[in-house]
């Protein structure tokens, strides 16, 4: 008898199984751990509502995530249902689960860091950014548990997975009914989001595209935009559509053809740029383009001499931003100053665009005049597949100052002192001829601490700057800004000794401001900003021996830097550039984002939380005209840039 009580026993354990309503749960779930760290109240993140010392005003919050959630929910349930047997329901709710919380997962992460989201075509590139796997560590604890108990929720449900009381059609087509439904459900629920677009100001009109729902949706120009309009699972799907499923269609040949014909009438709207009092004023000189990773402007001041001498004696762009499109930022800098278009921002690598024509770039372009071009980095040729896109962009050869240098030979990592402590690289760097050096700097690279590398390098050169200022952060920053301009001085003084100094130019920007410190109230306490998007605005200068001692306070972007290099040198070209020469007294200057937010004539307009900042006593009058002028402009510049890189534009 007491045997057969254990077998029972047993037997009631081993059919143990997990009610069949958790499996929408477990989906609704999915979209409920988007929403926390994706959303926010204004500018405050719906998952620190417990951090914040007022209540969170919940009715700022944008809730249509969720409902678009609820939906996925029923579909994804419906289709599991659906399926004919357990296994095979079993199997469906594996992926259904697990593929959206991965998604999740690697969006919210990203927007932790980034304040911004994915395509999926940009996942295939997350290796590149192993070596900073140690961020991880720094995710809040909140989002670890969350992942954590989201992973166990759904092993539990596929070891424990719902068993079926009986199996009967009915059921897999009720299942499949119900799924049906909430398709048609998420087909129409994104006009109810666009409703609201009436509360928009002039919605009727253009001027409210670069903030409207429909926008968003339609024009998928920005991927946390789309989020906040249709959540985490609609997001992805029309992510693959877009990106993987529509160019291998028919139609799309002959949307190409559509989109050269815009990009067309786009420049020829503009008109042909015209020769200024600039032209041609450094005609024939080499050039030194320096890529000044992280050199954030309030980083410059007495930490750094050299580069303060070279901005007071040279030309200097003091409202220069740098905007974040597509996925990675430092190389979207990197490639819009040498191409003059930035990544695009419906998402992918620029790697996808390596077999595109680059004429139009800074070394194409003097190559023709009999330059040499060499890009000059310590990284790996594989880290953003530079060996493959230098060379596409024109550029003889990627040195890797590595592939020169023993491994015990530490000197060989840092900016100041590893172009010239190696004779071999040394003299590759001053050849004989018309040259383009391209140099790319890490020595201002992320993180901040005390015990990272770069960090500990330079303290170590400069102990005094541990404890400077009583902030960790911002005494690694100034003391990497002191090594960045240790190479400034390094680089005048050898090309002084070998004669070359009068003959060249250095070309100098930043890829992005120090989006890597932890504390980001202090880096818009030290830019003296008081809202997020003014932190773009990041250092740029242009100088020679004697040349132009200029201040151009005219609002500038990564875009018109090659077309205003290009101007500089004398170099006439047949190429339309997205930019515009910073001198063209056509040229009004702006900066233009992803998200639809831009800074042009003393006025910044954050899209975010749909507001103005005035930035000057001089900037006009922020009329509904200018307004609706501005967000023109940003839309038609986000899409045209697009197109150029889609189209492969100047193979023609």
């Amino acid at each position: 008898m007491i045997n057969l009580k254990i077998q029972r026993k047993k037997r009631a354990k081993s059919s143990f199984s997990m009610p069949f309503f958790l499996i929408p749960i477990s989906f609704f779930l999915v979209e409920v751990f988007a929403f926390a760290f994706l959303s926010s109240a204004g500018s405050f993140p719906v998952w620190q509502f417990h951090l914040n010392d007022a209540p969170i005003d919940w009715s700022a919050v944008n809730f249509w995530p969720l409902a678009f959630g609820a939906l996925w929910a029923v579909m994804l349930t419906g289709l599991v249902r659906a399926m004919p047997g357990t296994l095979a329901s079993r199997i469906a709710y594996g992926i259904g689960y697990f593929l959206p919380l991965i998604y999740a997962a690697v969006q919210t992460g990203y927007f932790l860091l980034f304040k911004q989201m994915l395509w999926l075509s940009d996942f295939r590139y997350a290796s590149e950014g192993s070596d900073y796997f140690s961020v991880l560590l720094e995710y809040p604890a909140f989002w670890w548990l969350c992942l954590i108990v989201m992973i166990a929720f759904g092993v539990a449900l596929i070891v424990r997975f719902p068993k079926r009381k009986e199996e009967h059609w009915v059921w897999n087509a009720t299942g499949a009914l119900c799924a049906v439904i909430a398709i048609c459900g998420c087909m129409l629920l994104p006009n109810a989001v666009f409703f609201h677009d009436k509360e928009v100001r002039y919605a009727g009109s253009d001027y409210g595209r670069a903030q409207s729902a429909q926008a968003a949706y339609d024009n998928m120009f920005n991927c946390h935009r789309l989020y906040q309009v249709c959540g985490v699972f609609q997001t992805a799907v029309k992510d693959v559509y877009t990106n993987f499923i529509y160019p291998i269609t028919p139609g799309y040949a002959s949307a190409q053809a559509a989109a050269r014909q815009e990009i067309d009438s786009y420049f020829e709207a503009r008109g042909d740029h015209q020769e200024n009092e600039m032209t041609g004023i450094f005609q024939g000189k080499n050039v030194i383009l320096v890529l000044m990773e992280s050199m954030d402007d309030w980083a410059i001041g007495e930490h750094t001499p050299t580069i303060c001498r070279l901005m007071d004696e040279g030309i200097n762009f003091t409202n220069f931003y740098t905007p974040g499109y597509g996925g990675v930022r430092t190389f979207n800098s990197e490639f819009c100053a040498n191409t003059g278009s930035f990544l695009a921002s419906t998402g992918g690598y620029a790697f996808d665009y390596v077999t595109n024509n680059f004429d139009q770039s800074l070394a194409n372009q003097l190559k023709k005049l009999g330059y040499s071009a060499k890009t000059y980095h310590y990284n790996d040729p594989n880290f953003y597949s530079r060996g493959v896109f230098e060379p596409a962009m024109g550029y003889d050869e990627y040195v890797c100052y590595a592939d020169y240098s023993d491994p015990a030979d530490k000197w060989a990592l840092y900016d100041e002192e590893f172009l010239f402590n190696h004779e071999e690289i040394a003299e590759d760097f001053l050849r004989d001829g018309p040259k383009l050096n391209y140099i790319i700097t890490r020595s201002a690279h992320l993180s901040y601490k005390y015990n990272e590398m770069l960090s500990y390098y330079a303290l170590k050169k400069y102990p005094d700057y541990r404890g400077l200022t009583g902030s960790e952060e911002e005494d690694c920053m100034y003391v990497k800004a002191k090594i960045v301009d240790d190479l400034f001085a390094r680089l005048i003084a050898e090309l002084e000794a070998d004669g070359e100094l009068e003959n060249t130019v250095i070309v100098a920007f930043t890829d992005h401001y120090t989006y890597g410190m932890d504390d980001q109230q202090l880096v818009m306490d030290r830019s003296e900003v008081t809202d997020a998007l003014l932190v773009e605005k990041t250092p740029c200068f242009i100088w020679t021996p004697g040349g132009p001692d200029l201040e151009v306070t005219k609002t500038l972007n990564t875009a018109d830097l090659l077309p205003t290099v290009l101007n500089l040198m004398g170099v006439e070209t047949q190429c339309n550039y997205l930019g515009q020469d910073a001198f063209d007294e056509n040229y009004v200057g702006y900066a233009l984002f992803p998200n639809g937010s831009w800074v042009s004539q003393g006025i910044a307009y954050n899209v975010s939380d749909n507001h103005l900042i005035f930035l000057s006593d001089d900037a006009p009058t922020a009329t509904a005209e200018f307004q609706k002028q501005m967000s023109d402009t940003v839309m038609d510049f986000i899409r045209i840039n697009n197109l150029i890189l889609e189209t492969d534009y100047y193979e023609q």
